[in-house]
């Protein structure tokens, strides 16, 4: 005698017809109406290069560069600015004169040393 793990009723056979045309339904529909959003999209953020360059030339350095560095612009459309230089430079010399005359915290446990890395480095 044969055995069956699970038995499907007729309710869900019924169930699993109107999901599987459900989908199908979609998948049309989404074809219908929305399948040129897609390439629209393409050619919208292939146009971004050219609309940033155009920006960057119209509005200059500081102005271009405030503004990339505040919606955080990819490098390639950001361009090279003088605000960012300057960032740059500032980044590249960081001063470590706040660590001078650091003195290890007294602990109660006898550790030494425990401190912290917030305290001892300067964190942005």
């Amino acid at each position: 005698m044969k055995e069956y793990g699970e038995i499907i009723f007729v309710d869900q056979l019924k169930h699993f017809r109107v999901v599987a045309s459900q989908i199908q339904k979609t998948r049309n529909d989404w074809q219908k109406y929305s399948s040129w959003f897609s390439d629209a999209q393409k050619e919208n953020y292939s146009q971004l290069a050219s609309v940033y360059a155009e920006s960057l030339e119209k509005y200059g350095d500081e102005k271009f560069g405030y503004y990339a560095k505040r919606i955080r612009l990819r490098p390639e459309f950001a361009g090279k600015t003088r605000a960012d230089t300057k960032h740059e430079d500032r980044e590249a010399h960081i001063s470590m004169t706040h660590l001078k005359g650091y003195k290890f915290s007294v602990t109660s446990n006898g550790e030494y040393g425990s401190v912290r890395p917030s305290e001892l480095f300067y964190c942005f």
